[in-house]
């Protein structure tokens, strides 16, 4: 049986054949969804996270199946509230990732030295920073700290970004579409693929793979394998 398609993440359902889309909620948002995950983004949260919302992540994670891990939450120079509440909402979303051991989506612009510091403390549960578009420098470092890298290609795709795609380990990343719909999640494959001299159905087989331990807790309950046990 051929593999489905995987938007590792993005922000609106296609209701696509043959594609898993995972959706990411923020906060108390109402999405149409399957699976999501849930956190509060860095854009749009300006103060640290009351009772209320930190009880929403845990109780979403824990209490139903189709929310595979928390985010996407993180870190940004570029927009949204200052470094310390950034950095603070962040932890708030780690402790709560460390107690479950759930996996996060983690959202990074220009901040990838103090999201390392952060990984260098909450190590022991899955990490994967999505829209990752920087250089194969940066890319080895990310990888270097166990964290999996999400991607976007797309038709114009600057030199920089070619190489860093050509370079990733394959057993280390994902493909998304994010919020941005113009290149559907198929073109995407389709490009990689060709970048890595692979075929489409070689690379929805390794992204499923990858998925699937990623998830692993969560993803066992969908395929059967294992009953789930929050």
């Amino acid at each position: 049986m051929n593999n489905p398609y995987i938007d590792f993440h993005n922000h609106s359902i296609w209701h696509e054949e043959d594609v898993i889309e995972v959706v990411s909620i923020h906060g108390s948002q109402q999405k149409n969804k399957k699976y999501y995950t849930i956190g509060f983004h860095p854009w749009w949260t300006a103060a640290p996270l009351n009772a209320e919302q930190l009880h929403l992540i845990e109780y979403a994670y824990t209490s139903d199946p189709y929310c595979l891990g928390i985010g996407e939450f993180g870190l940004d120079k570029l927009k949204g509230a200052n470094a310390e509440i950034q950095a603070e909402v962040m932890e708030q979303h780690l402790r709560i990732a460390d107690k479950h051991k759930a996996p996060i989506i983690l959202h990074c612009v220009r901040q990838f030295e103090r999201a390392l510091i952060f990984r260098r403390q909450y190590d022991d549960f899955p990490w994967a920073v999505h829209g990752f578009v920087r250089n194969k420098i940066l890319a080895r470092q990310v990888l270097d700290a166990g964290i999996q890298l999400s991607l976007a290609p797309h038709h114009q795709m600057s030199p920089v970004f070619e190489e860093m795609l050509k370079y990733v380990p394959l057993d280390r990343i994902f493909i998304e579409t994010d919020s941005e719909f113009r290149v559907n999640i198929q073109d995407r494959y389709r490009i990689f693929a060709l970048l890595r001299q692979k075929s489409v159905e070689e690379i929805k087989q390794i992204v499923s793979e990858n998925f699937c331990r990623f998830y692993t807790d969560k993803w066992k309950y969908h395929d059967g394998s294992n009953a789930l046990t929050y």
